[in-house]
C-alpha cells in the first residue's frame, strides 16, 4: 500500500501574549468559572476532567498524577508559548492532549515543546505540534535548538496525526556550527507514531569551519518504537560560510537507535540533506538508521488510517473516515478506556481493551475510502464529557487483518 504522507504546512509561530484572548473551562463545571490560563483549570480539575480551551496563546502547563483531557475547541488554534508537561501518572490514569501548538521557551537552556516523564499511565496525544525552543545565548555560551519532544521512562505513549519539530538554528556568522534541534528523543519509553511527522532541525548557517549539522529526527534509547503511515526525517545541514568557502554542515540522521527495537510500518526514514553554498565545499548526508544493540522491523503495505470528529454529543450521528485498499472490510471498536498493546498479527498498536465487540461498517471501495455514519448512543456515566478511542480493525481482500490509526473524540453527555 501507498505511504499516506501528511502535509507539513508552514507553521507560523510568532507568539504575541498581549494580543491573545484567554477562555479555559471545566466540562460540565460552569460553577468553577473561566480561567485565564491552562494551568488554573489543571489545577482545580478532578480526575477524568475535560479541560477545554478556546481561541488564544496561554503560558506553559504541568500536568502531574492527574487524569485529564486538554483539547482545544474544533476550529480554534491554542498556542502554548512555553512547555507542555505531563509527569509522574498512576498505571491506571490517562491524559489526553487534542490540537496544541506548543513552542518550547528557553533563554539559556533549550526547552522541549513537550515533555514527559515517568508516566506508567497512558499518555494520548493527538493532532498537536510541538517544536523545540531557540536560545539566544550569552558571551561563551552559544545559541542552542531545543527537541520537539522528550520522552523518558514511559510506558504507553501514542501519537496520532502529530508534528514533533526539532528547533532550526538561524545564521550563526564566522562562529562555531551548532546543530539543529532533534524532533523526537525517547529515553527508556514506548512510543507509537501514527501519521506523524517528525523532523530534526536545520543547522547553523555561515558558521565556520563548517556548517551546524542537521538534528536528528527520531533518538531512542531503550525499549522500542512503533511506526505506522509517518515521515520521519533528519534536518538539513547548515550551509558553509560564505568568506573563505567552508564545508557544509551534515545532515541529521532519520532514526539514532541503542538497545532498543522499532517496528516499523508504511512509514518512510528520509536522511538529512548535507550543507553547501554555491560553490562551497557540501557536508555529508545523514544516515536513515544508525543502529547500536537494536532490532528495526520495516514492512510495507499495512497502513490502515481511520479519521473522524474531534468531538461530538450522544445521541448523535459522526462520520467516520477510512483510508485503505479497495476490498478492505471495516469493523470498528469503541472504548472509554485506553490500553498500549503490541499485536504483531494485526500490525499494529491496540488502543481498546479486549474484549472487543467489533461493528461492522462496510467494505472500501475502488476509491480507497470508506466513509460511514456511525451512531453514538445515549451515554450514562456521571460526567459531562468523556474521551471515547476509536480503533478499526481490517480485514483485506486476502483474509489479513490490521488495526488501523487510533482516533479519540469527545463525548459530552447531554
Amino acid at each position: 500500500m501507498r505511504l499516506l504522507t501528511v502535509s507539513c504546512t508552514t507553521l507560523a509561530l510568532t507568539l504575541a501574549l498581549n494580543s491573545a484572548h484567554a477562555d479555559v473551562t471545566i466540562v460540565g463545571k460552569p460553577q468553577l468559572g473561566v480561567f485565564g490560563s491552562i494551568q488554573g483549570a489543571v489545577d482545580a480539575a478532578s480526575q477524568g476532567d475535560v479541560i477545554e480551551v478556546s481561541d488564544g496563546i496561554y503560558a506553559s502547563f504541568v500536568i502531574h498524577n492527574k487524569a485529564l483531557t486538554v483539547m482545544a475547541l474544533p476550529g480554534d488554534q491554542v498556542e502554548v508559548d512555553g512547555t507542555c508537561e505531563v509527569r509522574a501518572l498512576g498505571p491506571a490514569r490517562v491524559v489526553s492532549l487534542v490540537g496544541l501548538l506548543a513552542t518550547g521557551v528557553g533563554l539559556t537552556a533549550p526547552e522541549p515543546g513537550l515533555r514527559l516523564v515517568d508516566n506508567l499511565g497512558s499518555v494520548r496525544v493527538q493532532g498537536c505540534t510541538f517544536l523545540g525552543s531557540y536560545t539566544s545565548g550569552t558571551i561563551g555560551t552559544p545559541p542552542r535548538a531545543g527537541t520537539g519532544a522528550e520522552v523518558a521512562r514511559c510506558s504507553k505513549v501514542v501519537f496520532t496525526r502529530c508534528m514533533l519539530l526539532g528547533r532550526n538554528m538561524a545564521y550563526y556568522s564566522g562562529l562555531a556550527g551548532q546543530p539543529g534541534g532533534i524532533g523526537l528523543d525517547s529515553v527508556d519509553s514506548q512510543i507509537a507514531l501514527y501519521e506523524c511527522v517528525v523532523s530534526g532541525g536545520r543547522g547553523s548557517t555561515e558558521s565556520y569551519p563548517t556548517g551546524g549539522a542537521g538534528g536528528d529526527a527520531c533518538r531512542v534509547s531503550g525499549w522500542g518504537l512503533f511506526a505506522s503511515g509517518t515521515k520521519i526525517e533528519g534536518g538539513r545541514g547548515g550551509n558553509a560560510d560564505y568568506f573563505g568557502c567552508t564545508t557544509g554542515g551534515n545532515g541529521g540522521n532519520a532514526l539514532v537507535i541503542e538497545d532498543a527495537s522499532a517496528r516499523l510500518y508504511d512509514t518512510e526514514l528520509v536522511r538529512g540533506a548535507a550543507g553547501s553554498f554555491y560553490t562551497c565545499n557540501a557536508g555529508m548526508a545523514g544516515r536513515r538508521i544508525v543502529s547500536t544493540n537494536a532490532l528495526v522491523d520495516e514492512h510495507e503495505s499495512t497502513h490502515r488510517s481511520l479519521g473522524g470528529p474531534v468531538a461530538s454529543s450522544d445521541n448523535a450521528f459522526i462520520t467516520l473516515n477510512f483510508v485503505g485498499e479497495p476490498g478492505d472490510s471495516v469493523e470498528v471498536l469503541a472504548s472509554t478506556r485506553s490500553v498500549f498493546t503490541y499485536s504483531a498479527a494485526l500490525s499494529g498498536i491496540s488502543t481498546v481493551p479486549q474484549p472487543w465487540a467489533p461493528v461492522a461498517l462496510g467494505t472500501i471501495d475502488a476509491s480507497g475510502t470508506l466513509s460511514v455514519p456511525y451512531f453514538i448512543a445515549d451515554q450514562t456515566w456521571p460526567q459531562a464529557g468523556r474521551t471515547v478511542s476509536f480503533q478499526a480493525v481490517v480485514t483485506d481482500a486476502q483474509q489479513q487483518r490490521f488495526l488501523s490509526t487510533p482516533i479519540q473524540v469527545l463525548v459530552r453527555n447531554n
